[in-house]
């Protein structure tokens, strides 16, 4: 049993091959520059805007970003990213603090500048990343560079790497603070195979709209780069699905009173997963805090964000194969075949490495108080005629990404009074 669709590495590299090729024979941008954006003065209202693409990934870590912000006095509108940034021209001018800083991020940063907004961003794609000058030049777009009023670094790799010249400010990433104590028995596997097994999108789809995301013309070097890190992407996937599915019916075997618990990637499809033994479950929950907690090991692909999270949850962790462009990939036991990872799960040895630089103290509410403070003036009362977005019932892709959240979820993890004014869309 384990993924029960061919997988053809070749085959597959050769589509993305042909895929980058034709992007990159079309691909007329111009080469994009910081100095391209042209900024005015902007007072603001005090309200800080957070959007969340992710649910599984983000929501508990921009919960306490909201409750924290809150509690200095801002108000703060948070939820899903789609009715939050199709509304940029009716929200009064705040801060907006995004996530990523690829080129629709740019278009976005632009649209909120042009209609009054400060933009501020913390790049949570970096969470699990070794920061290096090469990796971030080539995901980050330098008009976001540009927009950006603030860059918070979530440590001193990320500020000491950064390529351009701009206010980076270091100050940690809340997500450090959303892992629990863990009281479980489980066997946690994390599976890691959005590209070659994408929910809702084709192989090509995705390769065409990833390749789109391109902060530089894919004909230049930095093009090049951000394509080579998908190709790579893939064929690490590849390479390790043999083993992945291996370990999960070997743990199963080795195992038998013990839950072996697969948690699928938050956009891979679980249904291309059949297993047969009684003790395997598919966690089908939005929140890897949640698995962690229940779980007393964490087996997960070398380079995989969710090494870094077991670190930090302080469950013992087992590493699939070796690479990717992760820090997990030199954190916990490495294992290559499914009999060591029965034996490192038996021997549930915890990391104590350390990842100095990588992650700093918490201090984001308050750096964005300060660029609040800075740039006050706005509107004292706050009003909101909004345009009703939300996807279809057919829109997989979104509704998978941000299922839809009830008030009771949010007033639980904010601690405060809570105001639902659209869909996934909420007011503190």
């Amino acid at each position: 049993m384990g993924f029960n669709l061919p997988v053809d590495k070749t085959s597959l590299l050769l589509a993305f091959d042909k895929l980058f090729e034709e992007q990159r024979a079309q691909d007329a941008r111009s080469v994009p520059r910081p100095e391209d954006i042209v900024k005015t003065s902007r007072r603001v209202s005090s309200i800080l805007y957070l959007p969340v693409e992710v649910k599984a990934r983000e929501f508990h870590a921009k919960a306490l970003i909201a409750r924290a912000a809150a509690e200095q006095g801002l108000r703060v509108l948070f939820g899903a990213k789609w009715p939050l940034t199709m509304n940029i021209d009716r929200l009064p001018p705040g801060i907006f603090l995004f996530k990523t800083m690829h080129q629709f991020d740019a278009n976005s940063m632009a649209e909120c500048i042009n209609n009054g907004h400060l933009v501020a961003v913390l790049d949570e794609e970096m969470f699990g990343i070794s920061a290096s000058g090469k990796y971030i030049k080539s995901t980050v777009h330098p008009h976001a560079v540009g927009c950006a009023d603030l860059i918070c670094a979530q440590g001193q790799d990320y500020a000491k790497h950064f390529p351009y010249t701009a206010n980076v400010v270091v100050t940690g990433t809340p997500r450090v603070k959303t892992y629990k104590e863990s009281r479980g028995d489980d066997i946690l596997v994390c599976l890691q195979s959005g590209n070659i097994n994408n929910h809702g999108r084709s192989f090509a789809e995705m390769v065409q709209e990833t390749l789109a995301l391109s902060a530089f013309p894919l004909n230049t070097p930095e093009g090049a780069a951000w394509a080579g890190i998908m190709r790579e992407a893939i064929a690490h996937e590849c390479d390790v699905l043999p083993l992945m599915s291996e370990t999960i019916d070997a743990l199963a075997a080795a195992f038998p009173m013990r839950r072996i618990v697969v948690r699928p990637h938050p956009v891979e499809n679980p249904a291309n997963w059949a297993f047969s033994a009684p003790n395997i479950v598919v966690d089908t929950r939005n929140n890897i805090i949640e698995s962690l907690e229940e779980a007393s090991a964490a087996v997960f692909v070398s380079g995989c964000t969710t090494g870094l999270d077991a670190y930090l949850a302080n469950v013992p962790g087992v590493r699939l194969g070796r690479g990717g462009v992760g820090i997990s990939a030199n954190m916990h036991s490495e294992v290559n075949t499914p009999a060591e990872a029965v034996e490192a799960v038996r021997r549930a040895e915890v990391w104590n490495g350390t990842i100095d630089g990588h992650l700093a103290p918490l201090t984001l509410s308050q750096s964005l108080l300060d660029l609040y403070k800075q740039n006050a003036g706005g509107a004292g009362t706050l009003s909101f005629s909004l345009r009703a977005i939300e996807p279809n019932e057919n829109d997989t892709f979104i509704r998978r990404k941000f299922p839809d959240t009830s008030l009771e979820e949010v007033k639980a993890l904010v601690g405060r009074p809570v105001q639902k004014i659209g869909w996934n869309l909420f007011l503190i």
